[in-house]
């Protein structure tokens, strides 16, 4: 057997793609190898296809990586600071001394001597530590160096919506030992190999470790993929599939507890749909219940339209403002019934859009619960009672949220039913709802699925994450998200800005943030959220040491939320009726 030939550095920077495989072709006629092995280990030397799929842009004082299948920031010290894996931060920085990925030794380390030796590969050193990462379209390898004759360890640092897989609970803390670990957020999949250990939580993150001996080089591999569906299911993900069965009447529409955006004061519409099985001839539909302004509906079966052949059935049913209403559909077959369904909770009022990081969604210390019985969550599969914690947010949450106080707020306002659409997840920044990424399109998919003028306005509750960044740049990106989502949907709807920057006691708020957040309303591309940041730590949770709301902060949240949107949407009602 010949020996193989090295593959020239000249030869790979010249050959197209496209000529790969008539060249192969010819290799093969004219040497005759007697082992395909032998080939395809020549080919992945000559051709290597990593470095095509990966960029590395300079960017004031970063290098920003953009790969197939995630996004990285490495600061000017050397640390990677941002993983995005669509659209979601997996690591965090700035909590504690924590740079998202770093080495310490008695303290954090900069590796302030950067360089790119390849189109792929980055290296930082300083006299004590190196790294090298190395990055492709699904993986990353880094190279890890301890120079000194003294131990270091090298973090990572979670964000805490990222769970970690196989870890052994003791008493508060969720430890494991060993080389490779999992990390799951959402449905997307992290496999690190070449770690000592995880435990946390460390100040609501989970840490990752490779503790290094003296003059000790690690290789730490990455590995990014999408949870299987039985991943999905353990880490709380998913759910399994439970097969439907079909009934003689399906309804599809109106769901129990669904509140249907009012179209003036005192007016709105009813989409009744679905079908039906059995033969039948004629479906009808009845709406019983007293209305906004306290007058009993007629109580009376009216026609649905449908279709012979499908037996499905459609109507927008023009009802008063107002419920919650007893809605019943009969279907017929030459007057006797065949079929009967419907829903006892159903009303016309008022629906919010939620978006935006950890406070928005079910963070807080604890869960509350409407009082009023009027104030219903829509998940983006189903309606329920607006009990915390609320469904459709994308962190997956579990905890209280300000939304049942809002709720009940307004509805002591204005007497009609509420319904909230939460779409939040905690830890991000405004890039991170970019326009396309995944943040966006679960927003877009609660907005698309509530319609054209389906709601009253989107309240956004954000910008923690952002604090020490460029004030037009939190201007440029939200603009952008608030732009896009109004052109996708067809139609303008408001967006309520907050004022947020709280973090600590110790930095009750970000001057830089602020001012990007009174610079949307003062251009008019948004409305005037509450400020938050007037909840300092009384109103914090850890004992007035965190980020999130206790109680008493929820409660305070969900009132100034209704104070600021109820005061906006009486002008608009009262501008209706002059």
């Amino acid at each position: 057997m010949p020996a193989l030939p090295p593959a020239p550095s000249s030869f790979k920077k010249r050959l197209r793609p496209q000529r790969r495989d008539a060249i192969v072709s010819a290799v093969i006629m004219r040497m005759r190898w007697q082992s395909s092995l032998y080939l395809l280990v020549w080919l992945a030397v000559a051709f290597p296809a990593s470095a095509s799929d990966v960029s590395i842009r300079r960017e004031a004082d970063t290098y920003h990586v953009i790969a197939a299948r995630y996004e990285a920031i490495i600061a000017d010290d050397g640390c990677l600071t941002n993983l995005l894996i669509g659209g979601l931060e997996f690591f965090k920085a700035d909590v504690g001394s924590s740079r998202g990925s770093y080495f310490h030794q008695g303290e954090p380390l900069k590796l302030t001597k950067i360089e790119q030796p390849a189109e792929n590969v980055l290296v930082a050193r300083n006299d004590r530590a190196t790294i090298r990462y190395e990055f492709a379209a699904e993986s990353m390898v880094w190279s890890v160096e301890n120079n000194t004759s003294e131990p270091m360890k090298f973090f990572i640092v979670f964000n805490p919506e990222v769970s970690a897989d196989k870890g052994e609970v003791r008493g508060t803390v969720l430890a494991h030992e060993g080389p490779k670990s999992l990390w799951f957020r959402d449905k997307t999949r992290l496999e690190i190999d070449g770690g000592t250990r995880f435990w946390g939580p460390w100040r609501g993150c989970m840490m990752w470790d490779a503790a290094l001996n003296p003059r000790e080089k690690r290789q730490i591999t990455f590995k990014i993929g999408t949870a299987s569906e039985t991943e999905a299911i353990k880490m709380g993900l998913a759910s399994p599939v439970v097969e439907e069965v079909e009934q003689d009447l399906t309804l599809l529409s109106p769901k129990n507890f669904q509140v249907f955006q009012r179209q003036s004061r005192f007016r709105g519409r009813i989409i009744v749909s679905g079908r039906v099985k059995p033969e039948c001839d004629t479906v009808e539909v009845r709406l019983s219940g007293k209305s906004l302004e306290g007058k009993w509906l007629p109580d009376l079966w009216q026609p649905v339209p449908m279709e012979k052949q499908t037996r499905s059935f459609y109507l927008e049913m023009l009802a008063p403002a107002g419920g919650w209403y007893d809605l019943q559909v009969r279907v017929l077959k030459e007057n006797q019934p065949v079929a009967k369904g419907g829903v006892d909770k159903v009303g016309i009022g008022e629906v919010f859009v939620g978006a935006g990081q950890s406070n928005v969604t079910n963070s807080g210390e604890e869960r509350t619960t409407p009082t009023s019985g009027m104030v219903a969550s829509f998940s983006g599969h189903h309606w329920q009672l607006a009990d915390d914690p609320q469904p459709g947010v994308h962190d997956k949450t579990q905890r209280g949220s300000f939304w049942p106080t809002f709720g009940d707020a307004m509805y002591a306002r204005f007497r009609v039913p509420i319904g909230v659409a939460v779409t939040g997840h905690g830890g991000t920044s405004v890039f991170a709802w970019k326009p396309g990424g995944e943040l966006h399109n679960w927003m877009m998919t609660r907005i698309l699925q509530l319609g054209p003028n389906g709601f009253r306005a989107l309240l956004w509750h954000q910008g923690e994450a952002d604090v020490g960044g460029k004030p037009e740049d939190y201007v440029q990106n939200l603009t952008d998200v608030i732009h896009a989502s109004t052109d996708a949907a067809g139609w303008q709807f408001p967006w309520f800005v907050a004022h947020v920057s709280y973090l600590s006691p110790e930095r009750p708020f970000s001057e830089t943030t602020r001012s990007a957040q009174k610079k949307l309303w003062d251009r008019g591309i948004a409305l005037q959220g509450p400020d938050t940041d007037t909840l300092t730590s009384s109103y914090r949770d850890t004992g007035g040491r965190g980020i999130h709301l206790n109680l008493k902060g929820t409660v305070a949240h969900g009132k100034m939320w209704a104070e600021k949107v109820g005061d906006y949407l009486y002008k608009v009602l009262a501008q209706e009726i002059k």
